[in-house]
């Protein structure tokens, strides 16, 4: 029962993350603006400590720099994120590239061309 409660608490925790740092990166984050950032999803410690973000881009060839921006705003997006949230402690965030993206679009594209054997699924 209790594990049942930990495991909702996660992902509670991880519905919020995703949402206010959407809207943080929204909002405060100066990225360029062709730049299409969605956050896909966010992993919790089971200890709060930590939270991996995971985010993909529309175009593939700006996910470099779109890590290179969030890593440099990760401190600014962690300080709105204690000033804003009411919960303690609040995870410390990293941000990740969602490589699950990659697999869906490569799956996607074996399936709508299924007579060109020259695509793989690589994972």
């Amino acid at each position: 029962m209790e594990r049942e409660r930990d495991i909702h608490r996660l992902d509670k925790i991880n519905r919020l993350l995703k949402e206010e740092v959407g809207k943080i990166i929204l909002k405060e984050l100066d990225l360029d603006r062709n730049a299409l950032v969605t956050i896909t999803q966010v992993k919790t410690s089971s200890d709060l400590a930590h939270a991996t973000i995971f985010f993909s881009t529309l175009a593939k060839t700006q996910e470099k720099e779109t890590l290179a921006a969030l890593e440099k705003g990760v401190y600014e997006i962690q300080h709105i994120l204690n000033r804003k949230l009411r919960m303690r402690p609040v995870p410390k965030i990293r941000f990740a590239p969602d490589a699950s993206v990659d697999v869906e679009h490569r799956l996607y594209d074996i399936l709508s061309n299924p007579h060109d054997d020259s695509k793989e699924i690589r994972a």
